[in-house]
C-alpha cells in the first residue's frame, strides 16, 4: 500500500482512488439544477424524471455506459503504472435520501499532504457515499494520517473535494451554494498548520457546484480556467497563474476537469480540439478520452478520481 503523499495536482500519480458506478439510483428534485446556470434540458430532467422516477434503478444499458467510460480511463491509468483502487459498493437504504451514484470519487475524500481527510457533502442524496470508502479509510488509518471534518454530523462546517486543489504551500478551496463553505476552510486550516496557507476562491454563480468545474491547476503557476464563473479579481496568488482561458460551452461540457498523470501529462475529453492543441502547444502529452456521459452529470476526469500519492518526477 503507497502512503499518502499529494502536494500539489501535477506530480507523477502513482496511487489513486476511481469511483464505480455498479448501480445507479435516480435522484429526487434538486434546487441545484433549477439555478440559472442549469441548461433547460437539466430542469426538465429535474422536474420530469427525477420528480417521477426517483428511488428506481437507473437502466443497465444507462449504467453500462458510465462503466465503460471509467473502464477506459483506468486502463490509460495503469498503462501509465498507476494504482488503482475502486470504492466498496454503497446499497442506500429507505431512510436515506433517494438517489446514488459512486462515478464522482473526489468529493467525499481528498487527500492533502500526508492526511487522508473524510469530508463533508452537503448535498444530502451525496452523503451516503462515503460509505464506499470506509475500508480504503480503515487501511489507510493504519499506516498515516486520516482526519474526519465532522465525525458526529452534528456541525455546520462542508468540505468536498472537487472544490479543494493543492499547489504547496497553497491549498485553494472553491466557496459555492451547495458544497464547501468558509467553515471548512477554516478546519482545513487548523488541519494544516502553517505548512500551507488555505485561500477561499468564490463561485460567481450558484449552479456550479466544485471549482474544479471552471477551473484546474496543471502544472507550477499554471491552470485552466473558465473565468465567467468565479469572482473577480482572484485572490492572491492565483491571479498570477498562467491560465489557459475556455469558453463557456467547453466550461458546460467539463472542459476544465482534466487530470494530471504526471508533469506535462494530462487526460482531457477528446471532443475539447481546441484545448488539446492548446496543451500541446505547452508541451503536454495529451490523452484523449471521451467522457460525454459523466460530463452530462457536471464531472469528467478530476472528479471520478481521488489521488492518494503524487511523487516529484
Amino acid at each position: 500500500m503507497s502512503k499518502i503523499h499529494i502536494l500539489n495536482e501535477y506530480d507523477a500519480l502513482k496511487t489513486v482512488i476511481l469511483g464505480t458506478a455498479d448501480q445507479l439510483y435516480f435522484p429526487g428534485m434538486h434546487s441545484i439544477e433549477m439555478e440559472a446556470e442549469s441548461s433547460w434540458w437539466k430542469k426538465l430532467l429535474n422536474q420530469l424524471i427525477y420528480a417521477n422516477l426517483e428511488r428506481r434503478k437507473v437502466p443497465q444499458f444507462i449504467v453500462k455506459k458510465y462503466q465503460a467510460e471509467l473502464s477506459n480511463l483506468e486502463n490509460v491509468l495503469k498503462s501509465q503504472g498507476v494504482e488503482v483502487l475502486r470504492l466498496d459498493e454503497v446499497v442506500p437504504s429507505k431512510e436515506e435520501s433517494a438517489g446514488l451514484g459512486q462515478m464522482f470519487a473526489r468529493d467525499a475524500v481528498m487527500c492533502v499532504d500526508d492526511q487522508m481527510i473524510a469530508g463533508k457533502l452537503q448535498i444530502e442524496m451525496r452523503q451516503k457515499e462515503l460509505r464506499g470508502f470506509e475500508n480504503i479509510l480503515k487501511k489507510y488509518a493504519q499506516i498515516g494520517k486520516v482526519a474526519s471534518i465532522d465525525p458526529t454530523g452534528d456541525g455546520q462546517a462542508f468540505l468536498e473535494g472537487g472544490d479543494v486543489m493543492v499547489d504547496y504551500p497553497y491549498v485553494y478551496v472553491g466557496i459555492g451554494k451547495y458544497a464547501s463553505n468558509m467553515a471548512g476552510v477554516k478546519w482545513l486550516q487548523e488541519l494544516l498548520g502553517d505548512k500551507f496557507q488555505v485561500v477561499p476562491v468564490k463561485l460567481a454563480n450558484e449552479g456550479i457546484l466544485h471549482l474544479d468545474c471552471c477551473m484546474t491547476i496543471i502544472g507550477e503557476r499554471t491552470g485552466i480556467i473558465h473565468r465567467d464563473s468565479l469572482q473577480n479579481p482572484l485572490p492572491e496568488p492565483l491571479k498570477n497563474y498562467d491560465f489557459i482561458e475556455v469558453d463557456a460551452k467547453t466550461r458546460h461540457e467539463m472542459g476544465t476537469n482534466v487530470l494530471l498523470l504526471g508533469r506535462k501529462k494530462i487526460v482531457v475529453q477528446k471532443r475539447h480540439q481546441a484545448l488539446r492543441e492548446s496543451l500541446v502547444e505547452r508541451g503536454y502529452e495529451v490523452f484523449p478520452i471521451s467522457y460525454t456521459w459523466h460530463a452530462m452529470l457536471d464531472g469528467a476526469f478530476r472528479c471520478t478520481t481521488c489521488p492518494i500519492d503524487r511523487e516529484a518526477e
